[in-house]
């Protein structure tokens, strides 16, 4: 048990002079606290040369354990010695479209209210097991949250075609999504997803149109998207929310096509956290606090229906 807080920061800072950082100690005890618990366990947990630090399959396992035993016992401590401050560190992960679009100033303001929790946040578009690599908390965008996780949605993407006005003087107005072809479009695209295929409703009928959109501009980040549209280089399907940080000017510049259509709402939008029988003050305190300051993003028509559908995974 000694040997756990070391080894879970060798893990989560990915390095020894992280770790010695960290818990304010020399690289030299943390190293040769590594080598004590490996010969006690009697399995190499970390693959350590002087370019690489990789944990084996068998750190892995021992650092998920490890990482449960210590919120445990936290939370232990907090029950008795009843504490109403919340200290720690948190790891955050964030889709890094919307993060970087939205989470910044809630991030401010969490920190400024509980200053004594210490937060890491990475942005990043590549899905990867939470536990496995060391985060307490993630936001993402997705359809199909994984298992082994407690997750609240957030809401979904209401996503329009938006296009510079100067582009829409130059290729004219559309007034129906079959003519969507005959225009340029900036595609979002990562590893596993190409956001390419919509279906349109119309707002007062029953008409609807599936579309396909092609072009030869796509991107994995919303903001580039929106940078790509501003300065003319064709249509671009975006949330609204994704505008919100355009400076007035040039929002008002930015014209939204077939206003009379609308699309089905696609990649709800989740805050997750490992599946814990007992989860730190910190981590509670984080995700509730979220859950109420991310409303806004939510499209006032929407924000009923989704607080109503709003469910815990398990």
């Amino acid at each position: 048990l000694p040997y756990l807080p070391i080894y879970v920061a060798l893990c989560e800072e990915k390095s020894i002079a992280g770790a010695a950082r960290r818990l304010s100690c020399s690289n030299a005890h943390v190293s040769r606290q590594l080598r004590q618990l490996e010969a006690l366990l009697s399995v190499q947990l970390i693959h350590r040369t002087t370019r690489q630090f990789n944990l084996t399959y068998d750190g892995v396992e021992f650092y998920k354990q490890a990482k449960h035993l210590l919120e445990s016992a936290e939370v232990i401590n907090e029950k008795l010695c009843l504490s109403e401050n919340a200290a720690g560190k948190l790891r955050v992960a964030a889709s890094a479209s919307f993060g970087s679009l939205l989470l910044t100033e809630p991030l401010v303001e969490f920190y400024r209210t509980y200053p004594d929790i210490k937060i890491e946040v990475i942005f990043t578009e590549t899905p990867f097991d939470l536990i496995e690599a060391g985060f307490d908390v993630a936001f993402f965008l997705t359809d199909t949250p994984p298992e082994g996780y407690v997750g609240h949605r957030l809401g979904s993407l209401d996503c329009k075609p938006y296009a510079h006005q100067q582009y829409v003087k130059q290729h004219g107005q559309i007034t129906h999504p079959n003519e969507l072809h005959t225009l340029t479009h900036i595609l979002y695209k990562n590893t596993d997803l190409t956001l390419d295929h919509w279906t349109f409703h119309h707002a007062t009928g029953n008409e609807k149109a599936d579309i396909k959109l092609t072009g030869g501009f796509s991107v994995n980040l919303v903001s580039s998207m929106v940078d790509a549209m501003v300065k003319g280089c064709g249509v671009a399907m975006l949330d609204e929310f994704a505008l919100s940080k355009l400076p007035q000017t040039e929002r008002q510049q930015v014209v939204q096509l077939l206003p009379e259509w609308q699309t089905s709402a696609i990649l709800p939008l989740y805050i997750l956290y490992p599946k814990r029988q007992h989860l730190p003050k910190r981590t509670r305190l984080f995700v509730e606090f979220f859950r109420n300051s991310l409303e806004h993003i939510l499209p006032q028509a929407q924000k009923k229906k989704d607080a109503q559908s709003r469910e815990r995974l398990s």
